[in-house]
């Protein structure tokens, strides 16, 4: 591919403005929005300083490769949509899901490609700002794939391409990394307002602690940042935490305890954690009225 790629977006919200924002900052041909809800469009030509496109036609007449920034739910019927309108035979389509494949696509004459920041967008005031701390994956039709490598790569971010049988594992990877943190962190803040603390009060009280370890393990990894009890083989103090915690929390507790320890071993491989698996297998099958 010679000429630059123009680019259009189908779909205003937080992925398809931050994509927008950052791919025009760092000289990709941003053409404009298409939103059924064409405030919505403007709202994000205004932000990117694109164009907004009247009609699905418009979009695909004016543009190369049409992103397809919108829910998960809706893609499919969003690539119904634009197969019926017209032929897009040469043309690229691209979806941002982490957990779809290109193969949606697959009944189109289009150049079909995933591409998925690995990265939480929670609003797009600013996620643009940080999107090159992401790590991008893409997968798709063949021709275009490296294309695709190297412009991300050229514009500062991170990726590699992944197979389209690795997208729902590689997808729960992300969701372990990043939204079940969210429930983790909130099942450590009740357990502190069970001490007294009011929830704003435990989640500030937790904000160093978690931010310092995450830091951690961003730049060491799992097994050099890793600390605490089960890490020491402390028996005593973790049979006294499962002395206390009840229900979900204990659950919790336990499953993360598990996969803990194999991490504790890899760090410390002369140390006997024996009394400590014993332990956590114990309460384990006892909780699954095995023993």
């Amino acid at each position: 591919m010679t000429d630059p790629l123009r680019i259009g977006f189908y779909g205003a919200g937080r992925v398809g403005c931050t994509l927008g924002r950052y791919f025009r900052e760092h000289g990709l041909s941003v053409m404009g929005y298409y939103n059924r809800t064409r405030e919505r469009a403007e709202e994000a030509a205004g932000w990117t300083g694109a164009a907004v496109y009247e009609s699905v036609h418009s979009l695909l007449t004016e543009c190369d490769a049409i992103f397809l920034t919108v829910s998960d739910q809706a893609i499919s019927s969003v690539v119904k949509e634009l197969a019926d309108t017209e032929s897009l035979s040469g043309k690229i389509l691209v979806h941002c899901s982490g957990a779809l494949s290109s193969e949606v696509f697959a009944e189109t004459e289009a150049f079909g490609y995933s591409i998925h920041p690995l990265y939480a967008i929670s609003d797009r005031e600013t996620a643009y700002e940080t999107l090159a701390n992401a790590y991008f994956t893409v997968e798709g039709n063949a021709k275009y794939l490296d294309f695709w490598l190297q412009t991300l790569s050229g514009i500062g971010l991170a990726c590699r391409p992944i197979s389209a049988e690795d997208k729902v594992r590689y997808h729960a990877s992300a969701v372990m990394a990043s939204n079940l943190v969210c429930g983790l962190y909130a099942a450590a803040a009740e357990e502190l307002e069970h001490c007294g603390f009011s929830a704003d009060e435990a989640e500030k009280a937790l904000a160093g602690l978690f931010l310092d370890n995450a830091r951690g393990i961003a730049e060491k990894g799992p097994v050099r940042q890793l600390t605490g009890p089960a890490e020491r083989g402390d028996v005593a103090t973790v049979r006294g935490h499962l002395g206390v915690l009840e229900g979900t929390e204990r659950d919790i507790y336990l499953k993360l305890s598990r996969k803990v320890l194999e991490i504790a071993e890899k760090k410390n491989p002369d140390r006997d954690y024996s009394e400590l698996r014993e332990l956590i297998d114990s309460v384990t099958l006892t909780k699954r009225g095995i023993e």
